[in-house]
Parts: C-alpha cells; structure tokens; sequence
C-alpha cells in the first residue's frame, strides 16, 4: 500500500468520524427541539383543557411540571393508550372501564383543538368503530361515561330537557356556554343564532363562537337556504 493510499484512506476515516459527529450533534439537536415542541404543546393542552397526554415515559419529569403547573389531577393524565382490542376480555365480553378509557382517549386525542362537549350518541359514535363495531351498545357507553364521571376524570354530565345526555369531558368553564345552547334546542333539533341571542341575553359574537365549537366538535351542523337562512342543525337531539 503506498503512501497516498494510507493517506486518502486517513482522510476518508476522519471524514467519516466528523461525518457521524455531526449525524450525533443533528440527532441530538432535533431531539431537544421536538422535546420542547411537545413540551409546549403539553404545556398548552394542560392549560387549555385541564388533561396531559402522558403516552412517552421519557418526559416524566416534564409531565410533572406541568402537571404542578397547571393543577392537574392525576386522574386527567392518559398514561396508556388504549386499544379497541383490549376493550374485549378474551376477545367477547366488553370491559366497560377500559371502554371508559377509549372513549376518553378518543375525545382527548382527537378533539383537543375544538373542545369537549358531546351527546351520549356523539360518544358512542366515535368508540362503535372497528373491532368493537356493533359489538357495544348505547347502555355500555352511557356506563362507560359514568365510570370517568365517578373517577373525576371528568367533570360533567348533564341531562338535557330533551332526555339525551351532554357529556363535558373538559372543564365546565370551557363548556358552559355550549351546555346552556344544547338545552335550548327543541324537539326538531334546530336552532338559529338568533334564537341563542334572545333566550341568552349573549351578543351575536358569544352566540356565533359557542355554536361554531359546537360544529367544530361536529355536535351540530350548519345548514343554510335562501330562504331560511343559516341555521344549526343537532342530529343526537333530534325527537321528531
């Protein structure tokens, strides 16, 4: 081998070692900002919604700070995720606490941008899916909704004039104003902004902003004629 060969070869192996030095550094230096990102983004579901998702062991510490932060039961932190499986016990039988679980997962995974107020048949919608699919009923979620309420994982349920159940699986303060236009709404399942407004004593802007998390949250929906103008629309509160 001669001598430029031993050479390039010296050069090529402390190419290689700066090489996987700055792989480490970059690996490194990404790892802190996603910690951070998340941290934050913890930080701003705890406070927005009162519930840490705790699914990565490895931000314990974190999750404690924040947890002392923002005064979160220990209750409101998901710590595993659950599975449509593991909600039947040997495959049959519902396991009505981990549904219970699922349900609250699902709520808090999916929606903790746009809030967390919904009907009974709203929640039994979102867990009536997949392997569970027409293997739970209305009476296990109605069960499983009552588990989170008597656990104080979550704050409220409320029986609406209509009969059907409101959920609150965030803070009352964040749902009250929602709460208060469900148990406005008639048997035909519609109502307007201006209906809100005139039974509230709310400003247009109150009345728009409870209802649009209402359609965000997809409890209700927005239908709109020329002739009737726009109006929302509340399937699961729907008697006639």
């Amino acid at each position: 081998m001669g001598i430029r060969e031993i050479e390039d070869r010296a050069k090529m192996r402390d190419l290689m070692k700066k090489k996987a030095a700055e792989l480490r550094m970059h690996r490194l230096a990404t790892q802190t900002a996603t910690t951070k990102m998340t941290k934050e983004k913890l930080a701003e579901i705890a406070k927005k919604h009162g519930v840490i998702v705790a699914l990565d062991p490895e931000m314990k510490e974190i999750i404690e700070e924040i947890r002392k932060k923002y005064n979160i039961p220990k209750e409101r932190i998901i710590r595993e995720e659950i599975t449509e499986e593991s909600v039947l016990k040997k495959g049959k039988k519902v396991d009505i606490k981990k549904l219970a679980m699922l349900s609250y997962q699902r709520v808090m995974l999916e929606k903790q941008e746009t809030g967390g107020l919904l009907t009974l048949p709203d929640v039994f919608d979102m867990i009536n899916t997949g392997s569970l699919k027409n293997r739970i009923t209305m009476d296990d979620t109605e069960k499983a909704v009552k588990i989170l309420k008597k656990d104080k994982v979550i704050p409220e349920i409320k029986k609406l004039p209509s009969g059907i159940l409101a959920i609150s699986f965030f803070p009352v303060q964040y749902t009250k104003d929602q709460t208060s236009i469900l148990e406005l709404v008639t048997e035909d399942g519609v109502i307007t902004t201006g209906d809100v407004c005139k039974a509230l004593n709310w400003t247009v802007e109150r009345a728009e902003r409870a209802l649009q998390n209402l359609v965000d949250t997809r409890v209700a929906r927005i239908t709109e004629t020329f002739r009737t103008g726009k109006k929302y629309f509340f399937p699961s509160l729907k008697t006639k």
